[in-house]
């Protein structure tokens, strides 16, 4: 019975989560949760010292294996979001994080691009900790597909990363500060007219999310200010997070 359960639950789709109003998910900051964070941190520090160890033709393939592995999992979620018959519409790779994915390939085959450093250390990487941090998927069973999924690929992104910080080979600065930030707004206004269009939530801005933090913000501005008061918030709460992580590279690099 119990392997049956394992089995159904393991495809399972949050649409069909509501649906049949199951209370199979995790909570935030609960021992398995704050068991794949801290494997998140062991194993990006140390595969970051191995990475350190390697030449440069060992370094390049190591980018290459886990840009290969980043892309094939995001391919692997839209063929199984597909197989589960879900409007796709909601689920095309157009979130931060999903472009942070795409990042990890063209990095990985054109390395020593200082301006895409730099876009990973100050828009990608924040993104991908929050995605870790503050879950969206707390829904899911901890041995389900999407929760798999989201802590697997966010993981690989912030352990591609610090890999690049350890080695010196990515350097932040404050331009490349202004340079993400410059990114995050120009990439927003097109992502607003898409969410506006076909009622999506791309970059959680859209919609009400299951993000607890935004979902809080939400709850307490859209409501009252407006959606265009919300925006501004977190286009400001991104700034500031992003001269956060500037004070942290200062002190570690």
């Amino acid at each position: 019975m119990i392997e049956a359960f394992i089995v159904n639950t393991f495809w399972l789709h949050k649409d069909k989560i509501k649906e049949l109003k199951l209370s199979i998910g995790f909570k935030i900051f609960s021992v398995g949760h704050l068991l794949w964070l801290i494997g998140i941190a062991l194993f990006s520090y140390l595969t970051g010292k191995y990475y350190m160890s390697l030449d440069a033709d060992e370094r390049e393939n190591m980018l290459k294996i886990c840009a290969l592995i980043v892309i094939l999992l995001e391919y692997a979620k839209i063929i199984v979001l597909g197989l589960s018959r879900v409007e796709m519409a909601r689920f095309v790779p157009l979130h931060l994080c999903s472009m942070a994915g795409l990042a990890v390939m063209v990095y990985a085959l054109w390395p020593h691009m200082n301006w895409l450093g730099q876009l990973f250390a100050f828009a990608f990487v924040p993104a991908a900790l929050t995605a870790v941090l503050f879950p969206s998927i707390t829904m899911y069973p901890w041995l389900n597909f999407y929760n798999l999924h989201t802590f697997i690929f966010h993981g690989l992104i912030i352990a591609f990363f610090t890999w690049l910080l350890m080695s010196g080979e990515i350097a932040p600065n404050y331009a490349g500060l202004w340079l993400s930030f410059l990114f995050v707004m120009i990439f927003t206004v097109p992502i607003c007219f898409l969410n506006n269009a076909f009622h999506t939530n791309y970059m959680y801005i859209g919609n009400r999310t299951d993000v607890p933090v935004l979902s809080t913000l939400w709850d307490k501005i859209v409501l009252k200010k407006g959606k265009p008061v919300f925006m501004a918030l977190i286009l400001a709460i991104m700034l500031i997070v992003m001269h956060v992580c500037y004070g942290i590279y200062a002190l570690i690099c």
